[in-house]
């Protein structure tokens, strides 16, 4: 396929990835001072934008139906321009709000299923590869974006002025990166599975699986954690004493870790299989939850960045894989889409953390709570296999 495509869509990706749930947490501690919000308050606009994205993962589905892929992005583009011109002028909770919903929208809209569809019709060959690669660039955008926000407005010393750097940036990038973006329909490769030789899957027939719900279950519990770890972790180290550098070079080295593992876990996944790609993913996140929780040494900051970065690159490329493997691409951005609605559950994440942070001042617990959420979600996860298509036998009346 065209490199040009891979990174006319990824650089879109790592500006959206960046600016959204991976560096909000690093702008929100400027804008509780300014604004005046509480913790809870503060993890509820973290709820929110889960919530938006969650609930509009179903609208790209449509969108390129209807317009294709090319005008889902531009669309999307414009909605994130729009939020960060909210949050830029916002004055209080209503508008903080509003911002990290639209947020939410133009994540859906610019992210993974406009985006996979796109070069799903371009790579007919190494295709976890090519998916891979594209959410190494999410992950990228994680990684540089929490040291940059903070040089930026260290800089500037006004977090209003980098959101208006942010409308820039993305109509500059989004303007060229439209430009790039093609799309053709796919044709069917050597590398296409059993179920994309069937033609796939509708939806109705994927909902009425059990694999769909479990896939679903995991990238749900993923997303908790991710949203809950973005929102507190940076103002957590430093209730424990780590340095504000500190804690934000090890935020960023698991946004690096969130990049790096895709690349690497697409090019063994077709050997290992997407269920041993979920379990590893769900697992190593896991103990890089209980790692955040100690916090008590670099060592262990290097093995919560590993973990929970590393996981949730891991996880996201799995859920990504297996519902196409599984269920075929025919109605890939239909399944999907509706797939993402288990997202929404991780709304309850940040929510109830910065809650019960007001109440104790206490972040630990929380943390162990989520590892063993993400352990149950493995053990789960294990007993994932292929389904299979009922045969309906129609009788043929005798004349």
């Amino acid at each position: 396929m065209p490199v040009r495509m891979l990174v006319a869509v990824g650089v879109l990706y790592l500006i959206m990835m960046g600016s959204t749930f991976s560096s909000l947490g690093v702008v929100l501690p400027h804008m509780i001072a300014s604004l005046g919000l509480n913790w809870a308050q503060a993890g509820f606009g973290f709820t929110v934008l889960a919530l938006a994205a969650g609930l509009s993962s179903m609208v790209p589905a449509l969108t390129i139906k209807r317009w294709g892929g090319r005008m889902t992005l531009a669309l999307g583009v414009l909605v994130m321009i729009l939020a960060y011109a909210t949050l830029a002028l916002c004055r209080g909770v209503l508008g903080y709000d509003a911002g990290t919903a639209l947020l939410g929208i133009g994540f859906s809209l610019i992210g993974a299923v406009p985006a996979l569809h796109i070069l799903g019709g371009w790579a007919e060959r190494k295709r976890s590869l090519v998916f891979g690669i594209y959410l190494a660039f999410g992950g990228l955008g994680g990684a540089i974006w929490p040291s940059l926000v903070e040089g930026v407005i260290g800089a500037v010393t006004d977090w209003r002025l980098y959101w208006w750097g942010m409308a820039g940036l993305m109509g500059v990038v989004g303007a060229i990166s439209l430009a790039v973006v093609r799309e053709r329909s796919g044709r069917d490769g050597p590398e296409e599975t059993a179920a994309e030789e069937e033609n796939g899957w509708s939806l109705q027939e994927a909902l009425r699986t059990p694999q769909f719900y479990m896939i679903g279950g995991c990238i749900a519990a993923t997303y908790l954690v991710a949203s809950t770890v973005n929102a507190f972790t940076l103002s957590y180290l430093t209730m424990r004493g780590v340095g504000t550098a500190v804690s934000v070079i090890a935020f960023s080295v698991q946004s690096a870790c969130h990049a790096a593992f895709p690349i690497l876990m697409g090019g063994i996944a077709e050997r290992i299989g997407v269920k041993a790609l979920l379990v590893i993913g769900v697992s190593i996140q896991a103990i890089g939850m209980v790692a955040l929780a100690m916090a008590s040494s670099l060592p262990v900051l290097v093995i919560f960045a590993i973990g929970v970065g590393g996981g949730y690159g891991t996880v996201f490329l799995a859920t990504t894989l297996s519902l196409q493997k599984y269920f075929g691409r025919k109605n890939y951005p239909q399944i999907f889409g509706s797939n993402q609605l288990f997202t929404t559950i991780s709304v309850v994440g940040p929510a109830i953390v910065g809650r019960l942070a007001d109440l104790t001042g206490r972040f630990d617990v929380s943390f162990f709570g989520c590892a063993g959420l993400l352990l149950a979600t493995a053990g789960a996860a294990a007993l994932l296999r292929r389904p299979e298509k009922r045969i309906v036998l129609v009788a043929v009346p005798q004349s």
